[in-house]
């Protein structure tokens, strides 16, 4: 190697982490030392907090000594410094329990990711182009100042402003940011919401948050709808839930019904899977319903009266399943000593929330909610109040965009382009240069959350629980933190604002020195409270889909994908490379599809098809899957990305994009499932990376 390509090596302490805050120089020597001339460092483990779902999983961090290429003098050097080598779970935290997703180990990608922003940045180019120049922070501040301030002079309930599902301390600092603007709270956008789930407790118990199913202590279970061992709620937690109820009481082996319309994850470890017609979970668990009240098994028959009229043979018949079969199920389900129905919507239909409210019912009926085995209250503190995509989409006049990508997640037909493009300023506070950063006027990066103070309220937990972090490595580039900027512009405003702290989040007697030492706060369960239970009226309607079934005879529905979940992680290359758990697709997802729909239109596995709906089309490579319902074409969501970064840019296809502008009526979620689409064979083949080009059911019984 030519000596002019070496690099040297410039070495200084992190602060907070191998030694004290103090610098320290060294000579500057070689890159190229023989490894075992390089005395090995010492580890340290700091607690922190996954921040890339709501689940809130309390994290332990790997910190030793690593180095990095910086320019001093146009010269090349590499400078020492506090690096995370790995993240797993912490063992005193409830949710997580020591153990992590495939998303929070891949978090320290993120942290050293190559396309994170260096520092602010300001827009030279049109809208939507991705073309911007560096600027001050000084800079950056006066502009994103002064832009919604002329917004704010004229009509504070023009500033909307998008955010993720987190609830924390920077949730809570955006929330009284807004509320200091004048402005309406912030709009969710992400299909990760659970609104739904948190309506229809609400709506029957008047709880606030997503209920929490003691799954470990169950005997009997029938999940609907939920796809608990993949993305939906709280995985770690659920999937260690699910581990005690087959395998961790000596005697008890807990039985698994599911019921979805997906061989999701859950339906596949599960005894029986119950294939649903998409939307039919409604009339599914009012036939359940039904035949406990005729089968005399319906311990509290208070409730009775909200399945009194229901006819289970028409319900079933609209399911797709037989009365035989579910019967039996419910005979079991009945019979047992601690049974337990769990119901969501991994995918939003536009009956979802009857549903649900339904399962509660059904709950209600066998006797245990608010007992071991069964539905218990939200033990963490509620999310705040927020406003509808739909609704901030209206009237955007300055658009704040917080830990979301509303140009990803929300389809064109619902006008969000339309918006970004005729806002008077857009402004961005992500790490990347996503679909949404790419119509921005300004980018104010924030800090990794491996970064900065931290504090998460996990989305489901068996007891009350704040997840903690504190800064431990210095930031790598000119960010800052989230609390820190909005501080900084409401001050340049001459607007009151209190920014959030951790002890906001903390309950009382708690100091944020000790919640940070040993990664949060965890308080012990009260006793439930009692329960008294409201009427709610379902009406057990079918679920709409929008487009002719004539020209669009199949029935599409995206799901939040285990790699990716709403699309955030597919700028990670670990989460590329990890096969998908359907297709086993690498570097790309697949269209699924049954087999019998696949050979009418001589469709093969591997073949690009065209998926086009009343709203739009896209191209992506076909997967026979073997336990798909006929007529059903479903897809995960991660791919599809203009602007996200090398890895994720421009690969694959989106399925949102091609969804109908249609929200739940009462939570104003995006309806995932209410699209019909038709599927075309296209003339070209493009490669399509498997981990396993053949299902096992396609494989002979040879040793492998």
């Amino acid at each position: 190697m030519d000596r002019r390509d070496f690099f040297r090596v410039l070495s200084t302490t992190s602060a907070g982490a191998l030694a004290s805050c103090n610098r320290k120089s060294d000579p500057l020597i070689p890159l190229l030392v023989p490894e075992q001339e390089i005395a090995p460092g010492e580890e340290l483990w700091h607690p922190a907090v996954c921040s890339d779902c709501a689940a809130g999983c309390g994290t332990l961090l790997r910190i030793m000594e690593g180095e990095r290429t910086i320019e001093i003098h146009n010269e090349k050097v590499r400078q020492r410094i506090a690096a995370v080598k790995k993240v797993e779970g912490n063992p005193l935290d409830p949710v997580s329990g020591g153990r992590l997703c495939a998303r929070g180990q891949a978090a320290v990608q993120s942290l050293y990711h190559p396309d994170r922003l260096r520092g602010p940045m300001k827009r030279t180019g049109e809208r939507g182009k991705a073309q911007f120049t560096a600027v001050s922070w000084t800079e950056a501040i006066e502009i994103a100042a002064g832009k919604i301030a002329q917004v704010r002079a004229a009509d504070p309930s023009r500033i909307a402003t998008f955010s993720g599902p987190h609830h924390g301390m920077r949730a809570l600092a955006l929330e009284r940011f807004t509320h200091a603007m004048g402005s309406p709270p912030p709009a969710v956008c992400s299909p990760a919401d659970f609104a739904v789930e948190q309506k229809a407790a609400d709506l029957v118990f008047g709880w606030k948050g997503l209920p929490v199913y003691d799954l470990a202590r169950a005997h009997h279970v029938l999940s609907v709808g939920a796809d608990f061992l993949g993305a939906w709620a709280s995985p770690v937690y659920y999937n260690r839930q699910y581990g005690t109820f087959r395998q961790g009481r000596p005697t008890v082996r807990g039985r698994l019904a599911h019921a979805e319309s997906r061989l999701s994850l859950t339906a596949a470890a599960a005894d029986q899977w119950l294939p649903l017609r998409p939307g039919s979970e409604a009339q599914f668990l009012a036939a359940v319903g039904r035949m406990l009240l005729d089968l005399g098994l319906a311990r509290d028959r208070t409730h009775g009266a909200t399945f009194a009229s229901v006819d289970p043979a028409a319900m079933l018949a609209v399911c797709g399943l037989r009365d035989r079969q579910v019967r039996e199920l419910v005979q079991q389900l009945g019979e047992s000593p601690a049974p337990l129905v769990i119901a969501g919507a991994s995918v939003v239909y536009s009956n979802s929330l009857d549903a649900i409210v339904a399962s509660h019912y059904v709950n209600l009926m066998l006797g245990n909610v608010a007992k071991a085995g069964g539905v218990l209250s939200p033990a963490v503190s509620p999310p705040p109040t927020h406003r509808t995509a739909a609704d901030a989409l209206l009237r955007a006049g300055a658009v704040l965009i917080v830990d979301a990508n509303p140009a990803y997640t929300l389809p064109p037909s619902s006008g969000v382009l339309d918006a970004l493009a005729h806002a008077e300023t857009v402004i961005g506070f992500g790490s990347f240069l996503d679909d949404s950063a790419a119509w921005c006027d300004l980018l104010l990066p924030s800090h990794h959350g491996f970064e900065s103070e931290m504090a998460v309220v996990p989305a489901v937990s068996p007891q009350p629980a704040v997840s903690v972090g504190r800064p431990f490595v210095q930031p790598l580039y000119d960010t800052r933190a989230l609390e820190s900027t909005l501080s900084e512009i409401a001050g340049k405003m001459n607007v009151s604002y209190q920014a959030a702290s951790l002890q906001d989040l903390l309950p009382d007697g708690v100091t944020p020195e000790d919640a940070a030492r040993q990664g949060g706060s965890w308080l012990e369960r009260e006793a439930e409270p009692p329960v008294r239970p409201a009427t709610a009226v379902i009406g057990f309607h079918a679920a709409n889909f929008g487009g002719d079934p004539a020209r669009y005879p199949l029935l599409f529905q995206p799901y939040p994908s285990l790699q990716f979940h709403d699309g955030s992680g597919s700028n990670l290359p670990w989460m590329q490379e990890l096969p998908d758990p359907v297709s086993s697709s690498m570097w790309g997802l697949a269209v699924e599809m049954d087999a019998r729909t696949a050979a009418s239109l001589h469709i093969a596995t591997g073949e690009v098809v065209r998926v086009e709906s009343p709203h739009g089309w896209f191209e992506a490579p076909a997967y026979v899957h073997p336990g798909a319902i006929p007529g059903v074409v479903s897809m995960a969501v991660g791919d599809g990305h203009v602007n996200y970064g090398r890895y994720a840019s421009g690969r694959g296809a989106n399925p949102i994009s091609i969804l109908a502008p249609a929200w739940e009526p009462a939570t104003g979620a995006l309806i995932l499932g209410g699209t019909r689409v038709r599927v075309q064979r296209t003339t070209g083949r493009r490669p399509w990376i498997q981990f396993s080009s053949r299902d096992r059911e396609e494989r002979g019984f040879e040793h492998r």
